[in-house]
Parts: structure tokens; C-alpha cells; sequence
């Protein structure tokens, strides 16, 4: 069980907040890893041989730490700045072509689409779109019946960050073997809020963002790639630490394994922070009992926000469909509105519109107000949030 007088003391924010699926609060402990790098830089020079054991003992923890946490090897991870950059650094590694096509869930964010549409555009591969039915799941025998032999990666988004609703990431993993496709999860918006383990799920790659529920820096995320696709890959991108340049050729080639996905300098400060926020998750408890919080205090928003008249919750009722997320409306306001009311009344949210069109589409609406929890929050500063949004209602 979780101690929540040290979440809390952990974690000295002064507000209600309850927007993490957008960027969550760092605990102390994650802004001392960040403040420790800047204090050794401000000591020794980010060049001197005391910096350089110093990063380097640190990328490697943070590697392991965050292998652990998915269940993949250390060799498997490259950092990057968010989890938007870690699809798009694929896509842009990826050999799909002319004839070839990609398949992405309809419901996914829009990161995890613009990067094949682009692709689209500049090599001609074909998007292909599983479509998902109410409430928000995605069809699987739909979803199967666009594979084919010309098909190069099937996508996922874990959870669209509108309405909270979990997608099948295990069943489509079934799907992608079967197939002998490679699968890509976009896991920015679950790495986190619950056990999230590469191995169950079967993907090939899966995308995160550090600043979410991992409660990490701004500008931290990952890639993982199993190690067998690594060589499949050839990044279109070339820098001083990710190829071997022949000068006399005229030629440069890509490094073996996972040092090719590399480009230049490493953001040090977000990769120490982020890794001390996995390593955080463990001393609190583990991954399973933030996930089991997190569950409980779902299902404790969505009954709640239920309860009021005038209010549409979308998606499922269950909270174990759900990763700390709740979207809504208020009958005769838009969600822009929602938002700025209760931001206006110190409780950190937001609205959202465009940014997962498919879900929007499905329940035929503009946009949604969202709530998120986190395994910190109460039950109190829940009601607190509804009792305004009744307020409002009225």
C-alpha cells in the first residue's frame, strides 16, 4: 500500500492538479537528479573526467532503470525528448515504400499518425486506419483484415489521452506475430499509470513520454526496440556518435545496435531526472500498487463525475478500461469553457479538441474537458473539482 503522507510531502504542488496524461508533477527527488547534473557541470566543466565517469555511470543506470520497468534488456533503449520524437525517429528509420503500408489505429493521438502520413507523402507507402466502435475500442478482426504481405508495421496508441479508454495492445500483439508483422505501441500516456511489459505485450517497439505519469522532466522520453529489429532500421538522420564517416569514400555507415538511433549530444539533466523517477515508482511501491491507486481513484472520478446532471462522461464505466483519465462535457458549455473555470479556480486541467480526431468522430463532438489522476491525489481534491463543476452545471 502506498503512503500517501509521503506522496504528498514528496510532492509539495499548490494547486489541485489533475491534468498528468498532459505533463504530470516531478517529485523532489526527480528535481534533485536534474539539480545534481547542473551542479556538477557548474563544478568541474561539463568536459572534465569527473563529468564524464559521472554521465556516463548515469546513462547507464538510467538505461537499466528503465529496461526493468518494461521489461526489456538495457542494449534496447535510446532516450529521446518526448514520446512524439521516439514515433517519429521510427518512422524516419523504417524501409516502407512505394506499395508498402503502415496500420494505425484510428483512435491513436496525433503523433502517432502525422509521422506515417508524412512518410506517406515523401516514400508513397500507403496509412491504413483500423477503425474502432463504441466505446472507443478499436475492431480487431478489422484491424486484422488490413494486414498483408506488403505490410510494415501495424501501430497502436495504449490510450488515447481524450476520453482514458485502454486499447487491446496484448490482442493486437496476438495479431502482429500471427501476421509476422512489427508492432509499435505508443505507450506515452500508460508508461507509468500501469505495468506495462513489452514481453505480454509482443511489440517490437514501444514509445514514451518521461513528463507524464513517469513524473519526469519536460524533454525526457524513450524508445524501445527489441534487439532483432535493430538492424532492420537506417535512420535518416547522421551525427557523430550514430555512424563511422570515411573520409577518402566518401561514405558514412550506421553503428551496430542501438547507438544508431543516436544523434549528437544527449540531453543529460532529462535522462538522470527521469531515471530517478522510475527509480522513485520502486521505492514507493512499486508499479503495481501506483497502478491499483491509480484504478481506484478512476473509478472514484467517474462515479463521481456520473452523479452530477448535465454531465456526459465518455467511455466505459469499468475503471479498469481506463488509466487515470476521465473526458467530459457540461450540457451548454464548451469544453474550452469547462476548462477555464475550473483552471480559474485552482484545479490544473485542460480541454481537448483535435489532437485524437477519431475518438471525437466516433461520439460525433467537438472536443472534451479531462480529468487525470495520479496515485498522489485524494479522493478529496476529486470532489472538490466535481463540487465546482455542479456549481457549474446549475
Amino acid at each position: 500500500m502506498l503512503d500517501l503522507a509521503k506522496l504528498r510531502a514528496d510532492t509539495p504542488c499548490d494547486n489541485i492538479y489533475l491534468n498528468h496524461v498532459s505533463t504530470s508533477v516531478p517529485p523532489r527527488q526527480v528535481v534533485e537528479a536534474v539539480m545534481d547534473y547542473f551542479d556538477m557541470v557548474m563544478r568541474s566543466g561539463a568536459t572534465s573526467a569527473p563529468a564524464q565517469d559521472f554521465c556516463r555511470k548515469r546513462v547507464a543506470r538510467a538505461n537499466e532503470n528503465v529496461a526493468a520497468l518494461i521489461g526489456a534488456h538495457p542494449q534496447e533503449i535510446a532516450f529521446t525528448a518526448n514520446g512524439s520524437q521516439a514515433i517519429a525517429l521510427v518512422a524516419a528509420s523504417l524501409p516502407a515504400g512505394r506499395g508498402d503500408n503502415i496500420v494505425v489505429d484510428e483512435m491513436s493521438f496525433v503523433s502517432n499518425v502525422a509521422p506515417w502520413l508524412r512518410l506517406a507523402e515523401r516514400r508513397g507507402a500507403e496509412v491504413r486506419f483500423a477503425p474502432a466502435e463504441k466505446p472507443g475500442v478499436i475492431n480487431l478482426e478489422k484491424l486484422d483484415a488490413l494486414v498483408n504481405r506488403n505490410t510494415k508495421l501495424i501501430c497502436l496508441t495504449h490510450m488515447a489521452n481524450n476520453i482514458g479508454i485502454l486499447q487491446p495492445a496484448v490482442e493486437v500483439g496476438r495479431i502482429a506475430r500471427s501476421r509476422g508483422v512489427p508492432y509499435l505501441l505508443d505507450a506515452a500516456n500508460t508508461v507509468g499509470a500501469l505495468p506495462v511489459d513489452v514481453t505480454e505485450i509482443g511489440c517490437d517497439f514501444l514509445t514514451a513520454s518521461g513528463r507524464k505519469y513517469l513524473r519526469g522532466p519536460a524533454g525526457s522520453g524513450f524508445l524501445y526496440v527489441r534487439e532483432t529489429m535493430l538492424e532492420t532500421l537506417e535512420p535518416e538522420f547522421a551525427a557523430w556518435n550514430n555512424g563511422t564517416w570515411d573520409y577518402e569514400a566518401g561514405t558514412f555507415t550506421s553503428v551496430p545496435g542501438i547507438k544508431r538511433l543516436f544523434c549528437g549530444e544527449p540531453n543529460f539533466p532529462a535522462i538522470f531526472g527521469l531515471s530517478r523517477a522510475v527509480e522513485y515508482i520502486g521505492e514507493i511501491g512499486g508499479i503495481g500498487a501506483v497502478a491499483e491507486r491509480i484504478r481506484a481513484l478512476t473509478g472514484f472520478l467517474v462515479q463521481k463525475l456520473l452523479e452530477v446532471p448535465g454531465i456526459t462522461v465518455y467511455g466505459p464505466q469499468d475503471a479498469s478500461l481506463r488509466a487515470g483519465m476521465a473526458g467530459f462535457n457540461v450540457a451548454g458549455f464548451h469544453f474550452s469553457e469547462i476548462a477555464k473555470y475550473l483552471n480559474g479556480h485552482n484545479v490544473g486541467m485542460m480541454g481537448h479538441g483535435f489532437h485524437c480526431p477519431g475518438v471525437l468522430k466516433l461520439y460525433g463532438i467537438e472536443g472534451v474537458a479531462r480529468l487525470c489522476v495520479h496515485c498522489w491525489n485524494t479522493e478529496e481534491e476529486i470532489g472538490a473539482a466535481v463540487d465546482l463543476l455542479r456549481k457549474l452545471a446549475k
